[in-house]
């Protein structure tokens, strides 16, 4: 599983996470270089006034395996903030099962603790 809290500003990345999740976001590089590349489900979903993006990628990484991921990118604070699951596409049920309790207890963290 990876978190990633904030390292990307909107004003620099657009404010579509879908687009972002597609075309920016560093996380998902080896899925956009990949010689064999699948993206399912991949959509934007707002959650109340949280722009939102998720997707579900598969592809072959760089020793050949195929992985299989699930992707949540969100703003909030106007930065982005990535949540991702991968493991091996046969396991697809558990890295589905760990993304789904992961987003829910996400919660993206104030960068000013002073707010």
């Amino acid at each position: 599983m990876i978190v990633v809290p904030g390292r990307d500003a909107v004003q620099d990345n657009g404010s579509d996470p879908l687009e972002y999740q597609n075309a920016k976001e560093r996380e998902l590089e080896p899925y956009r270089s990949s010689s064999w590349s699948v993206a399912e489900r991949a959509r934007r979903v707002d959650i109340g006034r949280t722009p939102t993006a998720e997707g579900s990628y598969t592809w072959l990484d760089s020793t050949g395996r195929e992985v299989f991921v699930r992707n949540l990118a969100l703003i909030d604070g106007g930065r982005y903030h990535v949540v991702q699951v991968i493991g091996p596409e046969g396991e697809r049920d558990k890295v589905s099962e760990i993304y789904e309790q992961a987003t829910k207890a996400f919660r993206p963290g104030r960068r000013d603790p002073g707010r």
